[in-house]
């Protein structure tokens, strides 16, 4: 006889398992920027999507975030942006420039190195990212998924010459995804983004380009939500 051992999703292991060094204050940063009381309104839908602004000592660009409620379980909607077959599909769900998106490299169930390319507005050349991330719940019952910029070996900065031919190599000083159940079949998605593009982008354009990516929350209720409209 045979046993399968069926791999556990990241929903099924407790908030501390397989959690390294730095992990736990990398989640709690992220935690007390999602809940601070220095957020600034910026617009609000009828629909409940939010979006936010707070500005950071650290940094010229502004710490933005989205927020939105999505009639679909919290577990739907997190395994979809966590699945690893579904990477890809997620990340040209949430954000229409994205290009493409790829895993370089996974430690465990809660610990990938992932990158993507993105076009912007021409003339501009297109952008692309490399980061880490983390998946895990958190003891409250919320699950996130948090990432910020690394160098990776297999993944260098293109050698871009003024004729063309590669991407900028922007930074991702803080990005993530906070989920919260509030019912059977309803949750409320929260996204955080700090993004720096680099190559000489003015400061204020750059904060333009931060407030559009809090609508990849949006983006992703319309979708979720079509795709299960019985939940």
């Amino acid at each position: 006889f045979f046993s399968v051992v069926m791999a556990k999703s990241i929903l099924d292991l407790a908030p501390t398992e397989l959690l390294v060094d730095g992990d736990e204050e990398w989640i709690q940063e992220f935690l007390d920027t999602l809940q601070s009381p220095d957020w600034t309104v910026s617009s609000e839908d009828p629909d409940g999507f939010k979006i936010c602004y707070m500005k950071n000592a650290k940094s010229d660009v502004l710490v933005v975030k989205g927020a939105v409620p999505i009639n679909v379980p919290m577990a739907v909607a997190y395994h979809f942006i966590t699945d690893e077959e579904n990477f890809e599909h997620y990340m040209k769900t949430v954000d229409p420039m994205c290009k493409f998106a790829k895993y370089v490299q996974k430690t465990d169930v809660k610990h990938t190195v992932k990158t993507a390319e993105f076009n912007l507005t021409k003339p501009l050349w297109p952008r692309d990212f490399v980061w880490k991330e983390l998946n895990t719940v958190v003891p409250s019952g919320g699950s996130l998924s948090i990432g910020k910029s690394v160098e990776h070996k297999d993944c260098p900065p293109a050698k871009s010459s003024w004729l063309g031919g590669g991407a900028v190599r922007g930074e991702i000083a803080g990005s993530g995804y906070y989920f919260t159940s509030t019912g059977e079949n309803q949750c409320t998605v929260e996204y955080l983004v700090q993004v720096d593009p680099k190559g000489g982008v003015p400061t204020s354009a750059v904060n333009l380009m931060c407030t559009d990516q809090a609508k990849n929350v949006k983006r992703l209720k319309e979708y979720l939500e079509a795709k299960h409209p019985s939940s």
